[in-house]
C-alpha cells in the first residue's frame, strides 16, 4: 500500500465516500466491535446540516398552581397540542386534569424542551418557599437533574422566571414525561401570576402572562 500523503489530491464530490468507525447506531446504542464502515460524504452532509425545528409551544394563564405539600404535582400547560401521527404531543394525564401535563412522543429523536415558570410565594412573604422541580418518565423514573428554589420574595405574587433547559434522546416510541413540582417543608411556594396588570396602554396589547411555558423542538 503506498504512503497515504503519495495520492492524488481532488476536490470531493457528494458521492465519494470516506472510512470511518461505527460506534454507535441510528438508535444512539453502541455498536459491538465498532467496525469500519464507508461513508458518503452525501450522508455526512445531511448530518451536519441537521438543525432544531420548533415542534409547538404552549402556555398556561391560569392565576396560579401548587402541589399538595410533600407531594409531587404534574405542571399543566395549557390546553392539549397536536395528534397521534404528530412527532410529539401535550395531552391530559388524567381526563379530569383542567390542564395538559403530559408530553407523549410518538417518534424516536432527539429533543429540545425549554420549561419557563413564574414561581413566586401567595401566602407571605415572610415565607422561605423550598420548591423541588423535576422530570418524571412514564410514570416511574425521574430523568434529569432534581431543581431546586429555595429563596425568599419581596411580597407574595411578585414571581420570578424560571427558565429549566432539557435536551433528551428518545429511542422508544411512546415515552411520555410529566414535569413536576413540589412543595418541600413549607406550604407555600408554587407557580403564580404577578398581582400588577399590564398597562393598558400599550400597543399593540400584550398576551396574557403565562405561569407555565413549554417549547419543544426536534433535531431534524
Amino acid at each position: 500500500m503506498a504512503i497515504i500523503y503519495s495520492y492524488p489530491t481532488l476536490v470531493p464530490q457528494l458521492g465519494d465516500k470516506v472510512l470511518g468507525s461505527n460506534i454507535v447506531d441510528s438508535a444512539g446504542q453502541p455498536v459491538l466491535g465498532n467496525p469500519t464502515v464507508q461513508y458518503t460524504f452525501n450522508n455526512i452532509k445531511t448530518l451536519v446540516n441537521q438543525d432544531y425545528i420548533e415542534q409547538f409551544s404552549s402556555s398556561s394563564a391560569v392565576a396560579s398552581q401548587a402541589s399538595v405539600l410533600n407531594q409531587a404535582y404534574s405542571i399543566q400547560f395549557g390546553a392539549p397540542v397536536g395528534g397521534a401521527t404528530d412527532s410529539v404531543q401535550l395531552l391530559k394525564t388524567n381526563p379530569s386534569d383542567t390542564g395538559s401535563n403530559k408530553l407523549l412522543f410518538n417518534i424516536v429523536g432527539t429533543y429540545q424542551i425549554t420549561l419557563t415558570y413564574s414561581v413566586g410565594v401567595n401566602q407571605s412573604a415572610t415565607n422561605v418557599p423550598y420548591l423541588v422541580f423535576r422530570t418524571l418518565q412514564d410514570g416511574t423514573t425521574q430523568v434529569g437533574p432534581t431543581i431546586i428554589y429555595n429563596q425568599k420574595f419581596e411580597a407574595v405574587n411578585n414571581p420570578v422566571p424560571l427558565v429549566i433547559p432539557i435536551t433528551v434522546n428518545i429511542t422508544t416510541p411512546g415515552t411520555y414525561y410529566n414535569f413536576q413540582m413540589a412543595r418541600s417543608g413549607v406550604n407555600d411556594g408554587g407557580l403564580v401570576k404577578n398581582a400588577a396588570a399590564i398597562n393598558s396602554g400599550i400597543a399593540p396589547t400584550p398576551t396574557a402572562p403565562s405561569i407555565a411555558t413549554i417549547k419543544i423542538s426536534k433535531l431534524v
